[in-house]
């Protein structure tokens, strides 16, 4: 079987989806304290909802690439950002769901005030 990629794409690849992980959180934790302040939690929601998405395919993709027996150049940068990526945000759903729930009961304290 022929490889998909070689080397030198594969660690571009890697970078590139590094990268964009990368910007995607900051960009999320950013957003993060402004949706919280202003109650929008649909967008908060979308964007790790569209993530989480991505990095499945990209796992999906490294998983037939690992059983394809594909080098390991090939299937390790795919399998990585997107288990990574799964973990990670999936980790987040809690804490975005406390930060809301916190908003709200202060916003609701500051009422009865």
């Amino acid at each position: 079987m022929e490889q998909w990629f070689d080397e030198r794409t594969a660690g571009l690849i890697g970078g590139i989806l590094g990268t964009a992980l990368g910007i995607t959180g900051g960009v999320l934790g950013s957003l993060s304290g402004i949706c919280v302040q202003k109650g929008w939690k649909k967008p908060i929601y979308t964007i790790i909802a569209i993530t989480i998405a991505v990095c499945s395919v990209l796992s999906i993709i490294g998983l037939v690439a690992l059983i394809s027996k594909q080098p390991y150049h090939v299937w390790f940068p795919l399998l990585l950002c997107g288990l990574l990526g799964i973990a990670i945000l999936t980790m987040l759903i809690p804490v975005m769901r406390k930060r809301f729930t916190e908003y709200e009961l202060r916003k609701m304290q500051a009422k009865d005030l």
